[in-house]
């Protein structure tokens, strides 16, 4: 376990929780939903540390179970009202095209479809915001999207796109050159535009992925020094997500990443969320498939990005859910 738990561990304790609601929030809570809360935590934390000591077979549900329980968890805390009886029983998303996945056997192309549950909620509570450590090692900067609607639809190598910290395996696995940057400065040049200094020599195809015109309007890109300056109308916020780990490792940097084919922006850690909701569904519900994989029999190739994707989430996951409740940030106030 990570040294993150040391600090979720106080969620554990009903007087704890009490104490931590009534001075970030003011208000008293009572006894009934202090135990939902801690519970959700307790449960979370025991099934990360069944997922260390699983076998490969069941490691994925077990770590999206863990990641669900978090997330209740905090969405009691971020939502005054939310009681174990009121939140939706319910995942909030479902793989809509399995059979053509079985079919063809591109786990890439996995369509999710969200309803109400547990995802839309998290989404709300957090109100679609990413919090970023922007060359540094601890939060100081955010970027908040609209909330979409209870019903979209995305994909796993959309979604896959948008872990900057395992561009190396997704490259491996898709045979793609993995198109994200990172970001050094933006800023606002006039009250319509928005400019951004990215890292990188200007290259048309990874550049028109990130930047489609179709979302960015007004688009204009030139290169300086070795890094490419990207001007467009100020509509829209590029997809931005966090690596967590640069050069100095400790210290990470917000990537810009290509946006959805329909348009929606998600904040981290509803990505995080939706990229476990895959794997913990595919070993639950279709475990053939995912024994195929884990053995060497069919469509392994996805093999070394998805344990390397649970070893991500096992260890940043708890650590997102702590940035969102240690929010809001001092910046955010200025």
């Amino acid at each position: 376990m990570n040294d993150i738990w040391h600090f979720l561990r106080e969620f554990e304790s009903k007087e704890l929780v009490k104490r931590f609601i009534k001075k970030k929030f003011d208000y008293s809570l009572n006894s009934s939903k202090a135990f939902e809360i801690t519970s959700a935590f307790t449960q979370g934390r025991e099934y990360f540390t069944s997922y260390v000591k699983a076998d490969i077979s069941v490691k994925p549900l077990l770590q999206y179970y863990g990641i669900v329980a978090l997330s209740r968890g905090l969405i009691l805390i971020l939502n005054k009202s939310a009681r174990e009886n009121n939140i939706t029983p319910s995942h909030g998303l479902k793989i809509k095209n399995w059979n053509d996945i079985v079919k063809f056997g591109k786990l890439e192309d996995v369509i999710m479809k969200s309803s109400k549950g547990t995802f839309t909620e998290l989404i709300n509570v957090t109100k679609n915001k990413s919090y970023f450590r922007a060359g540094c090692s601890g939060i100081n900067w955010h970027v908040q999207y609209d909330v979409p609607s209870e019903d979209i639809e995305f994909n796993l190598k959309e979604i896959s796109l948008c872990f900057p910290d395992l561009n190396q395996s997704v490259k491996s696995w898709l045979n793609v050159e993995v198109p994200s940057r990172a970001l050094n400065k933006l800023k606002h040049p006039n009250e319509h535009q928005l400019e951004l200094e990215i890292q990188g020599k200007y290259d048309v195809n990874l550049l028109s992925q990130i930047f489609p015109s179709s979302i960015f309007q007004g688009l204009e890109i030139s290169e300086a020094e070795n890094n490419c300056i990207v001007r467009f109308n100020e509509n829209q916020m590029p997809n931005l997500s966090q690596k967590w780990v640069s050069a100095f490792q400790v210290i990470g940097d917000p990537y810009v990443t290509p946006p959805f084919q329909n348009g929606i922006f998600l904040n981290d850690i509803s990505k995080m969320y939706s990229a476990s909701f895959v794997f913990g569904t595919i070993s639950r519900y279709y475990p053939s498939t995912w024994s195929n994989i884990n053995k060497g029999i069919a469509n392994d190739g996805v093999l070394p990005f998805a344990i390397n994707l649970m070893d991500f989430l096992q260890d940043k996951y708890p650590k997102i859910v702590m940035d969102f409740i240690k929010s809001p940030y001092e910046f955010e106030n200025k």
